[in-house]
């Protein structure tokens, strides 16, 4: 369908795919909170397992952990929220898909780093 000014109008698909996209990379954001406290405890074990793994890094390391996915889970309410919103204003233009591949391109980075850490 076309609109008056020539441009192709916003069909349902589009926003259906667009609603999709968006869900998916929600739940995604949810999952990473614990692939990223996971992250930062094998990093922190790394360190603390050097010098003996006593009562007081074990604390550290819990702290650390509720930390970072405290952290986490602020990012990836506001980029629930502010993404949703951004995509519901913006639905159909370029700048609207680029941010879709920025968000799912950094998901997929901390999904690989997984592998190396």
């Amino acid at each position: 369908m076309v609109e008056e000014n020539g441009l192709p109008s916003k069909g349902v698909g589009l926003r259906a795919f667009a609603v999709v996209l968006w869900a998916v990379t929600s739940v995604l954001a949810f999952l990473e909170i614990l692939i990223v406290r996971e992250i930062v405890l094998r990093i922190y074990a790394h360190f603390a397992a050097t010098g003996g793994f006593y009562g007081r890094a074990y604390g550290g390391g819990v702290l650390l952990g509720v930390g970072a996915a405290m952290a986490t889970g602020v990012v990836c309410v506001g980029i629930i929220v502010g993404g949703g919103e951004y995509h519901r204003q913006h639905l159909g233009q370029p700048k609207s898909w680029r941010l879709f591949g920025w968000t799912i391109s950094a998901e997929l980075s901390i999904l690989l780093l997984t592998l190396f850490v």
